[in-house]
């Protein structure tokens, strides 16, 4: 289902909190950062809410989920793109590429018995930040 599909489901007001936080937030946050963020709004909100809800908006096609080093993260970015990935911390950050998209949206062409319809790429690496670290010590 694609996030611009109406889905049955009630907007219940922990729910609309955690979709706008993620909409506002640039990155890839866990479920701590989540409930930290939408605790600011909602005081009284539970971890357990928090994460309820994520699993649920996500499999209603909502939000994305995305396992790092074992630690799911969310967005709520459905434009096709690819991710950046900390070997080190674990950030995540997108990496726009049309071409890259395109090539494997080509390559998926030739894959017989099963239809395409997106496509992400993962690179894995060590950022500027755990970088620098690695280099003073």
């Amino acid at each position: 289902m694609k996030p611009t599909e109406k889905t049955d489901m009630k907007y219940t007001n922990q729910r609309v909190e955690i979709l706008a936080f993620l909409r506002e937030h640039d990155g890839h946050p866990t479920v701590d950062e989540v409930y930290d963020g939408v605790r600011k709004k909602l005081t009284r909100i539970s971890k357990a809410t928090v994460y309820k809800n994520l699993k649920f908006l996500t499999e209603k096609g909502l939000l994305e989920e995305v396992n790092v080093k074992g630690v799911s993260r969310f967005e709520a970015n459905f434009i096709p793109h690819h991710h950046l990935i900390c070997r080190e911390c674990g950030k995540m950050e997108d990496f726009n590429s049309e071409q890259l998209l395109d090539y494997s949206m080509k390559i998926a062409e030739d894959i017989e018995g099963f239809t395409i319809v997106s496509t992400s790429t993962n690179f894995y690496g060590i950022c500027k930040k755990c970088k620098g670290y690695k280099e003073e010590t």
